[in-house]
């Protein structure tokens, strides 16, 4: 079975407190003193449940408490506390007078933890954060990828450098090598060598190729 409810919610008022309820509250309390909860609203005259009177008066009524932003003395010490307790928030207020357990809560999620973060440390554990600057298995498998296509011959390209520097074309160097070699021996044998050329060319590699082949016969046409 759950905890019993403080008490029965029918006919009672939600939401802001009024000055008028303050005020009957904090006389109550500083006459009797605190009491058993449950019978404070009866007690004192409140159409309001035990658990919202005590809220009440420990986060905004009791005279001991502490108005304003944390200084930055406090903020330390919770850093310490914080380090020590955990988020055991009523624990580190006991260590903090003037000080509620929700205020240090909302101060800490509000400020403490983005402070903690700039200076690279983990709000949770107080140790420095550590990147992993290890590459994931989705940028590996992009670079190797990568790595695959740069070593993929591009066709006609072996064959431009071995007509520029004279020498003959190793087969095992480039797919297409054979082949144009054929079909160039084809060309030069006719008239017109050189339009035929480009047109086998074109069917065999890229422009990219083709292009600096066609300098090449330019350059050894004016020889």
């Amino acid at each position: 079975m759950g905890r019993q409810p403080c008490c029965e919610k029918v006919g009672l008022r939600r939401g802001p407190w009024t000055i008028e309820e303050d005020q009957k509250l904090v006389d109550f309390i500083l006459k009797n003193g605190i009491q058993c909860w449950r019978v404070v609203p009866t007690l004192a005259g409140l159409l309001r449940c035990g658990k919202s009177c005590r809220l009440r008066w420990i986060n905004y009524l009791r005279p001991d408490l502490k108005r304003g932003v944390l200084t930055e003395a406090e903020e330390d010490q919770i850093i310490e506390l914080h380090s020590r307790l955990g988020n055991r928030w009523s624990k580190i207020a006991a260590h903090l007078p003037g000080r509620t357990d929700n205020e240090i809560k909302n101060h800490w999620n509000t400020r403490i933890k983005k402070r903690l973060k700039l200076l690279g440390l983990d709000p949770q554990t107080h140790e420095p954060i550590i990147h992993d600057e290890r590459p994931s298995r989705k940028e590996n498998a992009w670079n190797a990828d990568i790595s695959v296509k740069d070593q993929q011959p591009i066709p006609g390209k072996e064959v431009c450098r071995t007509l520029k520097t004279g020498a003959n074309p190793d087969p095992k160097d480039t797919c297409c090598s054979k082949s144009l070699t054929l079909k160039m021996d084809e060309s030069m044998t006719q008239e017109n060598c050189f339009p035929n050329l480009i047109e086998t060319a074109e069917s065999t590699f890229s422009w990219d190729s083709l292009s600096e082949l066609e300098q090449i016969f330019q350059y050894r046409s004016h020889r």
